[in-house]
């Protein structure tokens, strides 16, 4: 007669606590990885917007037109979008080139101007009705932008700000990414 050892019917402790350690493990990787992905998702876009804006700079010169940006909210649900306009003829026109920005739907553009006191309280005579469009800032072909400010973006989901300003030295747009 021979006598064959019994199978085990199931796992050990231990067998099954080196599993959840490794589970728990991969899950922490992949939440750091996937946070990773989202920083740089916004760290691109935050780029993209960089180079937009240095490209409407760069348009104007070229062009010897004065560019400018109006903000578009027509469609909440598709974010905010920066349409460039040129000045031509005494009127702001929308333009095809450079295209429109659009921001992600979690994105937001806020633009801080700092207006000059001699200019406040002047009127264009050749404004005369309310639905005129004006941009918010204007890329002027001399090298500068005016009215002087910066632009902030921000996402819904992160602590991080873009600062966009304009560098006089350089003749171009700057960014600085900052936390709270």
């Amino acid at each position: 007669m021979s006598f064959s050892p019994r199978r085990q019917a199931g796992f050990t402790l231990i067998e099954i606590t080196v599993v959840v350690v490794i589970l728990a493990t991969m899950s922490g990787m992949s939440l750091f990885a996937i946070n990773q992905a989202f920083d740089r998702r916004y760290q691109s876009q935050a780029e993209n917007l960089l180079v937009w804006l240095n490209q409407l700079s760069e348009q104007a010169a070229l062009e010897g037109v004065a560019y400018g940006i109006v903000g578009d909210a027509e469609d909440p649900q598709q974010g905010e979008k920066l349409q460039p306009v040129a000045y031509f003829r005494q009127h702001w026109f929308v333009t095809s080139y450079p295209e429109a920005f659009e921001l992600d739907n979690e994105a937001r553009a806020e633009w801080v101007i700092t207006y000059s006191n001699q200019y406040d309280d002047i009127e264009d005579p050749l404004v005369d009705d309310d639905d005129a469009l004006v941009p918010i800032v204007a890329m002027l072909p001399d090298g500068y932008m005016e009215p002087s400010g910066e632009l902030l973006l921000s996402f819904d989901s992160s602590p991080l700000t873009y600062s966009y300003s304009w560098d006089e030295e350089s003749g171009a747009m700057t960014m600085l990414k900052s936390a709270p």
